[in-house]
């Protein structure tokens, strides 16, 4: 209100669904547009709101990428400290966590894409996304480091095959994981007849992921194992002790 206690209020009703991507761009440049046309005029100095389900829906979302930004951050930083202490490798935990970045951005692309044709939603609900990345990062640092931990025991008991190693090491750790994920997928699974939207999407992109990294972290693993391992072991070189 003005200082005679009036407003203005201007109802406008959107062709498009309220919760979707085309109305949440419809209200932002409305919002743009409004401000711009009221600068070089008397109302100046106007305050500007917008209210309405999909205003409700864009200020959700824009607090929710500001927790997820700093929830992200944190873990992250967390993770590779943790990393550095497990691989003693600069490039292991960073190509690590670029692995698990990059598996949850494909999980959650191909639940979006199972959300608009199978579930008929046009977006992902505002605290999926959140909740999916801190699931499937913890569970593939674990994995990472159930890996790699068998693999730098491998190769002290006999050093030179890294071959050899990590495949012995993706056959031990992998049984028990894929245990795990079966474990794990089905309690995910247990979440979709809820009908809650969030858990259904968080089970999908859970599953998803789990599906993802058993089966790009050994491939991926293998191939950077050489570049950050000692060069006389690359070589297939035993390396010899001094204790008779």
């Amino acid at each position: 209100m003005n200082k005679n206690r009036q407003l203005t209020q201007l109802s406008v009703v959107l062709k498009a669904d309220p919760n979707s991507h085309a109305a949440a761009k419809t209200v932002k440049q409305l919002e743009k547009d409004v401000k711009a046309q009221i600068k070089a005029t008397s109302l100046s100095k106007a305050k500007l709101a917008i209210g309405g389900q999909t205003s409700q829906n864009l200020d959700l979302e824009t607090l929710s990428q500001g927790d997820f930004t700093r929830t992200a951050m944190i873990m992250i930083i967390g993770i590779g400290i943790a990393l550095l202490f497990f691989t003693r490798s600069v490039l292991q935990p960073m190509v690590i966590i670029a692995t698990l970045v990059g598996t949850y951005y494909t999980a959650i692309n191909l639940t979006t894409l199972i959300a608009q044709y199978l579930l008929h939603e046009q977006m992902l609900t505002w605290n999926a996304p959140f909740f999916t990345f801190i699931m499937l990062v913890e569970l593939g640092v674990d994995y990472s480091i159930f890996l790699m931990m068998r693999y730098r025991d491998e190769e002290l008991v006999d050093p030179g095959n890294q071959v050899k190693h990590i495949l012995q090491s993706a056959t031990v750790i992998g049984t028990v994981v894929m245990s795990a994920i079966i474990i794990l997928s089905g309690t995910f699974t247990a979440l979709i007849p809820s009908g809650i939207m969030t858990l259904i999407q968080v089970a999908i992109a859970v599953i998803l992921g789990l599906m993802i990294l058993v089966t790009v972290l050994p491939i991926i693993m293998s191939a950077y194992v050489k570049l950050t391992y000692d060069s006389r072991v690359n070589k297939g070189i035993k390396i010899k002790s001094n204790t008779k």
